[in-house]
């Protein structure tokens, strides 16, 4: 049965209406209903016995018990509805979306994407919740969208993605929006055995179908990288024909990872075949003639569009059967040509030491992460064995 509040809501029925008191079944209070000046319902615990009983210290009758359980709610609506009207009342949507357009002409293209991405996703899981204030958004809320999430991408997506999430909130702390930023302390569960993924090096038949069938600059950029013993996307797609030293034969290199200062020394086929590009574009002038990758080099994200280019020829695609819990994944990206180069070196009986100056590496473990040998080039070293085998039978 309801019970409606008369003479005291026609007095605040522009904060709030329809203040009700019903029972529930799970329940042994009666329990208050209104609808806010937004024209949201809301409900709370009256903590008034159904039925009668003790009522902070008084003995109620069941009739005394329904009409104070309607007095309360009537007081609860309206200290919800002050203790509304006293704070920054910003929904999560809208904090996202400032966020968001913060973010439009500062950052990448592909920056923005993984950000309008990131919100998305959180104010899809929240739902309804996405338009109430983001200051009643918990730690616990925090936690089971992290939850959510793992249980469809790996770790490190999700770690992306929460960091987005984590800088909205610290700025609706910095102003004051909230009291405190419920996604400190949140962490995200580690990948399982089957979830992880090595990528893997190139062999040298897909490094052949590389350079012959993808688009010139990026075919360049596979040449570049394995001429400078596998450097890193962003340093290939920063170089600069200044860097291409014609008479010591070697490319002068300042990595962007860890500033380290390379003299690469080129092979006489990289030597032959960079010269002669370069020549080709101090003919053709612009940007052709300062920057090696003019085209990659403005692109907004160039890894994304040389997986899906590997993609397109059938190289290094995983999926979901493979186990993990991607539906598809790559086990080949740019970056796996450092691996190539490292594990070629290896092979080819190049020491350990050299072999880290030419790639880059300072640590001995980090190298040898780099060192991914297929399962032919395993069956090859094998092979150098001697073979115990022979002799008599038993």
């Amino acid at each position: 049965m309801n019970y409606r509040l008369n003479e005291i809501m026609m007095k605040k029925q522009d904060d709030f209406r329809n203040v009700i008191v019903c029972r529930e079944k799970l329940s042994p209070f009666w329990v208050a209903q209104w609808t806010d000046g937004r024209g949201k319902r809301k409900r709370r615990s009256t903590k008034v016995p159904v039925g009668g009983g003790v009522y902070r210290g008084e003995r109620l009758s069941a009739a005394q018990a329904e009409r104070r359980a309607l007095m309360v709610a009537w007081e609860l609506a309206r200290e919800v509805e002050e203790d509304f009207a006293e704070h920054d009342n910003s929904s999560v949507r809208e904090v996202c979306r400032l966020m968001l357009a913060g973010k439009l002409g500062r950052v990448s293209l592909a920056t923005y994407e993984n950000a309008r991405t990131a919100f998305r996703q959180f104010c899809e899981w929240l739902g309804k919740r996405a338009d109430e204030p983001i200051r009643l958004v918990t730690r616990a809320d925090v936690r089971a969208f992290v939850d959510a999430r793992r249980a469809v991408v790996r770790r490190e997506t999700v770690h992306k993605g929460l960091s987005v999430i984590r800088a909205a909130f610290a700025y609706a702390l910095d102003t004051e929006i909230i009291a405190k930023n419920p996604c400190v302390g949140v962490k995200i569960p580690p990948d399982t055995r089957d979830e992880k993924v090595v990528h893997e090096a190139f062999s040298a038949e897909e490094v052949r179908v590389l350079v012959a069938k993808l688009p010139d600059e990026w075919a360049s950029a596979v040449r570049c990288c394995l001429g400078t013993y596998g450097q890193r996307l962003g340093d290939i797609l920063s170089l600069k024909w200044e860097a291409f030293d014609w008479e010591q034969r070697v490319v002068r290199m300042v990595t962007g990872k860890t500033g380290r200062v390379l003299a690469q020394p080129m092979q006489e086929g990289f030597y032959l075949w960079a010269r002669a590009r370069w020549e080709a574009a101090q003919a053709a002038g612009g940007d052709a003639a300062v920057w090696v990758h003019p085209r990659l080099r403005r692109h907004s994200n160039p890894s994304y569009e040389f997986t899906q280019l590997v993609r397109m020829h059938g190289i290094g695609l995983v999926g979901a059967e493979a186990g993990g819990r991607r539906r598809v994944w790559h086990s080949k990206t740019f970056h796996s040509l450092r691996a190539t180069v490292a594990t070629l070196l290896q092979a080819s009986g190049v020491s350990q030491g050299l072999a880290m100056e030419l790639v880059g590496h300072e640590s001995a473990a980090v190298h040898a992460a780099y060192i991914r040998p297929s399962g032919e080039q395993l069956r090859e070293a094998a092979g150098r064995l001697p073979n115990f085998f022979e002799g008599r039978e038993s």
